[in-house]
């Protein structure tokens, strides 16, 4: 299977638009993770909660201009956000220590893996493609 330049535009927005609100999360995360006197998973869950709103707006207006979005997008949307928080919260729970830079770098690689089930969920089911198959 090939991807045309379309899906290829469309997925080199998505890991621009997804990287500034993965570098948004990790860094709001490890403050939460940091100084708030909750559970690091709570905090981590919370922070990606607050970051759903702005995301959908983001790819709907940058990352899939081309698609028509699903009549319930938003909910879709928000969704596959929810196994984002439970990946986010995992990793938090599991390798998040209290310290700032290293929960950044925690943060980071549980947006990454977040990131891979949005893109497919977004791009099949979200905002599909309008072209006939």
């Amino acid at each position: 299977m090939t991807v045309g330049a379309p899906h290829r535009r469309t997925f080199l927005r998505f890991l621009v638009v997804g990287g500034s609100l993965a570098a948004l999360y990790a860094t709001l995360a490890a403050l939460a993770t940091t100084h708030l006197p909750v559970p690091k998973a709570l905090s981590s869950a919370t922070v990606w909660v607050l970051c759903v709103p702005v995301g959908f707006w983001c790819h709907r207006r940058f990352t899939f201009t081309a698609s028509r979005p699903h009549r319930r997008a938003f909910w879709l949307y928000g969704g596959t956000q929810g196994l984002g928080i439970a990946i986010a919260a995992g990793v938090a729970l599991l390798l998040a220590r209290g310290a700032f830079w290293p929960d950044i770098v925690v943060h980071l690689f549980a947006a990454g893996l977040a990131a891979v089930t949005s893109y497919l969920l977004n791009r099949r089911i979200v905002f599909p493609d309008p072209s006939p198959r």
